[in-house]
């Protein structure tokens, strides 16, 4: 059975920062500081490079595709 049905969560470097600037945002009621968590989960989430969410749900070929 192939893996290709499945979503994994994870958040790589960048969303686990911005989720902690997110929260301390939140929490300072500082906008700033969230707009900033959130720029950096909203780049974790689109872009696949930075090794977060996107990488993680990004179908991958096989080495018996490549073949």
């Amino acid at each position: 059975m192939g893996e290709q049905g499945e979503t994994a969560i994870a958040f790589g470097p960048v969303g686990l920062a911005g989720c902690a600037l997110l929260l301390l945002g939140i929490l300072k009621r500082s906008r700033f500081v969230a707009l900033l968590g959130l720029a950096g989960v909203v780049a974790d989430v689109t872009i696949a490079e930075l090794g977060g969410f996107k990488a993680m749900n990004e179908t991958r070929a096989t080495s018996a595709e490549l073949e």
